[in-house]
């Protein structure tokens, strides 16, 4: 804070008699200032209250136009000396620091501070008032600790949760890999042994036989269904589009509505983010067709951001979101916002009556590498 015009000597006598001065600003719960708009903010006057705040007393901090500057914290002393000898436009101040105060305790200060000016406009001295924030700046601190504690809590809540999906979702492969490559082959078997038996079984016997049949071809259709409900095969051979349109296909027929799905990735997203975005699409369309007595499903899909969005729109019977209530053994829109979230994501639903409902949300996905591989 630099000016030409006025030197110390003239800024103290601009001031004039500070009787009517001291009796105002004296009795406020703060240090009270006049500085000399030089170089190192000379003091021309300072309030007794800097004994009480930091310790110093006036005689002390008007020792030496460099007491002020000296008491800075280090940390904070270069910039804010920096900006002091810079003159802001409006010929107003206001910053936060530390001071070291007498007894050598840090005290966080609000300095804010307005430049007087003469009828020419020329500065003459500052005029400013110190306010002790200390307990304001350590509540901030504890706060964002606590903040920064909880941060680290949620991720690492979402990291467990994350291990056991991946988990989960690995014990499901196996399963449906069991399943498949056993049991349903095993059943298969049969069902080509019993066919060879037609010739060698009494006429009498034939419909019981067919009755066999039938009811093991049942069962492989339903441990075949175990398996697409455990992990679809489409998910890793064909990808995301292939397995949504698979499981739409099926729900579609046991529902009775027409599908649409519109695709609009580039690549395909990485495994875990693929079946993320399956999972929480599965659970609508299940919603759907548990719930939603519709005739249309659109699912789409597309880049945002960082991430990909999807929405699952039908249109159906609808219903009040806020007076929705879990049913038993129903996964709920709770569990889908939290695999969202727990992905990083976020997810959102909009219904009414008689006016379908949107499924919407939106996960992160890292930027395939080069080598990354193509949609199939």
């Amino acid at each position: 804070m630099s000016s030409e015009s006025y030197s110390v000597e003239d800024a103290r006598a601009s001031l004039g008699t500070l009787d009517a001065f001291r009796v105002i600003v004296e009795g406020i719960p703060a240090i009270t200032y006049v500085d000399a708009d030089d170089d190192l903010s000379t003091g021309l006057y300072v309030s007794p209250q800097v004994e009480t705040i930091l310790g110093f007393t006036q005689e002390e901090w008007m020792s030496s136009p460099r007491f002020w500057l000296d008491h800075i914290h280090p940390d904070d002393r270069g910039w804010v000396l920096e900006q002091n000898l810079q003159d802001p436009p409006s010929g107003e101040t206001r910053i936060e620091y530390r001071v070291i105060a007498a007894d050598g305790r840090t005290v966080w200060v609000r300095d804010e501070a307005t430049l007087v000016k003469d009828s020419d406009g020329n500065g003459m001295f500052w005029r400013g008032v110190i306010v002790d924030v200390t307990e304001i700046k350590t509540a901030e601190d504890k706060l964002k600790r606590s903040l920064d504690m909880l941060r680290h809590a949620m991720s690492e809540r979402r990291m467990l949760l994350r291990r056991l999906e991946d988990a989960g979702e690995q014990e499901r492969r196996a399963i449906a890999s069991d399943i498949h490559d056993d049991s349903i082959q095993v059943m298969a078997s049969v069902s080509l042994r019993l066919q060879s038996l037609d010739s060698d079984i009494p006429e009498d016997r034939q419909p019981a036989l067919r009755d066999i049949r039938v009811m093991v071809d049942q069962a492989i259709e339903r441990l075949r269904s175990l398996v697409f409900e455990l992990r679809p095969p489409a998910l890793d051979s064909k990808g995301l589009t292939a397995a949504l349109r698979q499981y739409l296909e099926r729900a579609g027929a046991e529902a009775g509505f027409d599908y649409r799905v519109e695709d609009r990735l580039d690549v395909e997203p990485p495994s875990d983010v693929r079946t993320q975005l399956y999972r929480i699409a599965q659970e609508a369309i299940a919603n759907v067709r548990n719930h939603a007595n519709a005739r249309l499903v659109e699912v789409s899909f597309q880049p945002k951001g960082s991430g990909i969005v999807m929405r699952i729109r039908d249109d159906g019977r609808g219903f009040d979101v806020d007076g929705v209530e879990p049913r038993p053994g129903h996964l709920g829109f709770s569990a889908m916002r939290e695999r969202a979230e727990m992905a990083g994501g976020v997810w959102s639903i909009e219904s009414f009556p008689g006016k379908g409902t949107t499924v919407e949300f939106w996960l992160p996905i890292e930027a395939p590498s080069p080598s990354g591989s193509s949609k199939p």
